[in-house]
């Protein structure tokens, strides 16, 4: 079964954008809300269970938190049609239908009290991270800024060939609904993305040299789609989340790319989108610190046995 690696919020220079109400997208859905500050183990306990869901054969989407590639927000049980995602803040998620369609799991049950006595010092150091991400927005607002002016000082041109040629060849008929998600997110290295990580058969590139082309074609991809009824997602743009990055049609496996980034002020775009990264990354290492705090009071024997209950819960279904 496929397994795939996806965003379901960013860091973009618009702000945080959320787009936790796509990572399980049927009706009939089910979700586990996992509560709990930094640290109460969230992303191991989502990691655990989908590894155990993979190797078992079920399909299996990780999203991953975009300030932290190497810690989840969430993971998804394709087969089990059953979701379990981080519902604390940036991203809260509080339930609507309780124990129907959600139900809370909460790890900071499992926090010892004696966390009381390092109360100032997570209080600095969360500080601390709060204000690098002030900082990390300051630089890319002003991308934004730079991007708004690209934009608005160009008309885009939709290749008409092109556009015929991606419809003529689609070879899906698959119907369902636009998933919103993201695939980028940004380090000190500038944007990097899980391209690669998800091993897509078929990636077309967009052949227009500039961004703004490419984006009208994708736009107009999407407006198809929608309009038949066919199931795709839509990653958006770091950029401007109103504009696609790239559009992914699972039936086929095939990601439509628009990784043309030669915007006039391109230097200065990514030595802001570099000093934004840098300072998500110092944030970073805050958040660590404080989690470190917490993992050194936890009942973790406690949360295995949760977790453990839950895998036998969703194997039930």
């Amino acid at each position: 079964m496929k397994t795939n690696y996806f965003l379901a919020s960013a860091n973009t220079c618009y702000g945080f954008k959320n787009c936790f109400d796509y990572i399980n997208p049927s009706l009939d859905s089910y979700i586990y809300v996992l509560k709990g500050g930094p640290g109460t183990g969230k992303s191991t306990f989502m990691k655990t269970i989908g590894k155990h869901f993979e190797k078992k054969g079920y399909g299996v989407e990780y999203f991953y938190c975009s300030s932290d590639k190497d810690s989840l927000d969430g993971v998804r049980i394709i087969d089990k049609n059953v979701s379990i995602v981080d519902g604390t803040a940036p991203h809260t998620i509080d339930p609507t239908i309780p124990k129907v369609k959600e139900e809370i799991i909460n790890l900071g049950e499992d926090i010892n009290k004696n966390i009381k006595k390092h109360k100032q010092s997570i209080i600095n150091l969360l500080d601390k991270k709060s204000n690098h991400f002030s900082l990390a927005y300051k630089y890319l607002s002003t991308v934004g800024k730079l991007f708004d002016i690209e934009s608005a000082l160009y008309t885009p041109q939709l290749n008409i060939d092109e556009y015929n040629k991606i419809i003529s060849s689609l070879n899906t008929t698959k119907k369902g609904k636009r998933r919103n998600l993201f695939i980028n997110f940004i380090t000190d290295n500038g944007i990097e993305d899980f391209i690669k990580k998800n091993n897509f058969k078929n990636i077309i590139n967009l052949t227009s040299n500039n961004y703004f082309d490419n984006a009208k074609l994708l736009n107009n991809l999407s407006q198809y789609l929608d309009q038949h009824n066919l199931e795709y997602t839509s990653f958006l743009s770091i950029y401007n989340s109103n504009f696609i990055q790239s559009i992914y049609i699972e039936d086929t496996s095939t990601l439509y790319l628009n990784s043309n980034t030669n915007f006039k002020n391109k230097s200065m775009i990514n030595r802001l989108i570099k000093l934004a990264g840098k300072n998500i990354m110092r944030a970073k290492y805050f958040h660590k610190k404080v989690e470190n705090y917490y993992i050194n009071n936890m009942d973790f024997d406690h949360i295995d046995k949760t977790m453990d209950k839950l895998i036998r819960d969703i194997e039930k279904i």
